[in-house]
């Protein structure tokens, strides 16, 4: 997210130039992020604040960088097409073991309980959706986003191909699962709202089925056979067959059925142009509102619905496709968010530094879900302007297929997780009860005591008291302790005193697990703060010598700095890889 955050205060202003020209609004005063956080790898959220003398903004953007192995994309759809699920519960139900959603916008326009745009996943048509005529419509353009066949964001226009041979002759199909309108030739197939067309009884139906259900892959054609015809004037329902289709006309596509009869051969085409085949998945919406960096609307940013303040939802990418932000803005809500108009919308986006961005479905259905740290399911992280939040249709999910992290605090992109996660794994070292690791608190003598007889595996049961005055039998840790020293690994401080509750340094660190591991010692010195005359130097000459410890950037090891728990755990993680 290159320009996210940076930009916000030196490019407001060529926001608000922008925004003059098209829409009375004054100066942004102030912006700022009110939280951010990194929700797993490859994967970042913010949640921005912004205001001037009349209105203020709430405005969430979600970052998914494609190239990590780990941050991925997809489209949500509902268990039935017709079926509204709130974006929160799309999230919960698309997650699986090694596949957790960890964040997810509303997606497509939705009327009737249904998608109104195309919808495909795996190059698999779901639904070929409408297109609304009319500069003041939002989807009033083939404009969709999704993922490609390279694995790279993409906003751009399709072109759908859907066609239907019968005795030589090619006939075109309007669209899919929808209502069916004059002179169109409608197919439904087993995705559709219900088990029957409910069509009216002007046009012409032929049912075709198959050995197999149908994948209506593009690129891929199928042939069935006519089982059934439902002449015009006919009112018998028309069921859809599962493993088949219902090709539907009225007007002119009611013509183009008139000569096809049961037992007749019906092959069936879907397509779609190069740039899409093969994708991931496509979803459609509108207007466009960004290319190229520069606000390029596809809508009139003059009509009624766009003139209007209220909460938005878009979907954006970078120049080249690797990077991928889901962007929210609430609205509705005096004195937190008044929401934008798309005009504004756009150019905030361009001010956030986006190369592309599409309009998804706004206003009530605005949603973010996040996956907050240390929760295992993304939850509602906006203000619907409903007061709650709305079921919709269509989601675009955020993916990671990132390790589970054993602890809240010890996080997949934390430096030292996967040598945590190894020796918790083996019974090395644990957590807290709270469920956290605590990392960064320093390491007791009495705690390397534990780690150390643990990792070992050293007989704690059959040992001898090494006479420790600070040390009792009936202590927490006296076994640990014993074991280490019985072994010849810890000593005491002097005046006979284990001084257990101190924190282990540096120094002797390298002491424990030059014994240890029997680390080779070194033939010369590292550090310039060690000197020969410390009771430490062949020790942490060892470690260094063996790529085991290094220095500081200034090139010192200070001895005596205490050891943190990740820290410790990431030395004997490299010594028992020795």
């Amino acid at each position: 997210m290159k320009q996210l955050g940076k930009k916000i205060l030196s490019s407001l202003v060529v926001l608000v130039v922008l925004v003059l020209v098209f829409e009375p609004m004054v100066r942004v005063d102030a912006a700022y992020i009110k939280e951010q956080f990194s929700v797993s790898e490859g994967i970042t959220y913010k949640d921005y604040r912004l205001s001037d003398n009349r209105y203020n903004q709430a405005v969430r953007v979600m970052g998914i960088y494609l190239p990590n192995k780990y941050a991925h994309i997809d489209v949500g759809v509902p268990v039935a097409l017709n079926a509204l699920e709130r974006t929160t519960s799309q999230a919960r139900r698309h997650t699986t073991q090694g596949h957790a959603v960890v964040g997810a916008i509303n997606a497509s326009f939705f009327h009737l309980g249904t998608a109104m745009n195309l919808v495909s996943k795996d190059n698999r048509l779901i639904h070929a959706g409408e297109i609304f005529p009319g500069s003041d419509k939002y989807v009033n353009q083939p404009i969709a986003f999704g993922v490609n066949s390279s694995g790279k964001g993409i906003i751009d226009y399709y072109n759908i191909d859907m066609t239907y041979t019968h005795n030589g002759s090619t006939y075109e199909i309007s669209s899919t699962n929808k209502i069916r309108y004059e002179n169109e030739t409608i197919l439904y197939t087993s995705d559709y709202t219900s088990s029957y067309t409910d069509t009216n009884q002007y046009g012409r139906e032929i049912v075709v089925t198959l050995p197999s259900k149908p994948s209506y892959e593009f690129g891929s054609t199928v042939t069935g056979q006519v089982s059934k015809v439902r002449a015009f004037g006919d009112q018998t329902k028309t069921e859809i067959p599962k493993n088949g289709f219902v090709i539907s006309g009225i007007g002119k596509g009611r013509d183009d059925l008139e000569n096809i009869k049961v037992g007749d051969s019906i092959t069936l085409s879907v397509d779609v142009d190069s740039k899409w085949k093969n994708s991931q998945f496509m979803l459609a919406s509108g207007p466009l509102l960004v290319k190229n960096g520069k606000v390029s609307m596809t809508m009139d940013p003059n009509s009624a619905n766009a003139r209007t303040r209220a909460p938005r939802t878009a979907v954006a990418i970078s120049k080249n496709g690797d990077r991928v932000y889901y962007v929210t803005v609430d609205g509705r809500q005096s004195g937190y968010s008044n929401g934008m108009s798309l005009r504004e919308f756009a150019n905030y986006l361009v001010d956030l530094g986006v190369d592309t961005a599409l309009n998804l479905d706004g206003g009530g259905s605005t949603t973010m879900a996040v996956r907050y740290p240390g929760k295992q399911y993304a939850t509602l992280a906006n203000s619907p302007s409903d007061g709650y939040e709305r079921a919709v249709s269509t989601t675009l999910l955020a993916i990671s297929t990132a390790p589970p992290s054993t602890f809240s605090d010890v996080r997949h992109d934390f430096w030292a997780y996967t040598q945590i996660e190894s020796l918790v794994g083996n019974g090395t070292i644990s957590g807290y009860p709270d469920g956290t690791f605590r990392p960064n608190l320093s390491i007791s003598r009495s705690h390397a005591a534990v780690l150390l007889v643990n990792e070992l595996n050293l007989d704690t049961e059959n040992v001898t008291n090494p006479g420790f005055r600070d040390v009792k039998t009936s202590d927490k840790y006296y076994k640990f302790i014993a074991a280490a020293a019985n072994a010849g690994l810890l000593e005491g401080k002097g005046n006979n005193k284990f001084d257990k509750d101190a924190q282990l340094t540096r120094a002797e660190m390298a002491v424990l697990l030059q014994k240890a591991f029997e680390i080779p010692s070194a033939d010369k010195s590292y550090f310039p703060d060690v000197k020969s005359s410390h009771w430490g130097y062949d020790y942490i000459n060892a470690l260094a010598a063996n790529d085991l410890a290094g220095g500081y950037t200034d090139g010192t090891y200070r001895p005596d700095r205490p050891v943190t728990r990740a820290e410790f755990t990431t030395f004997i993680y490299r010594a028992n890889k020795q």
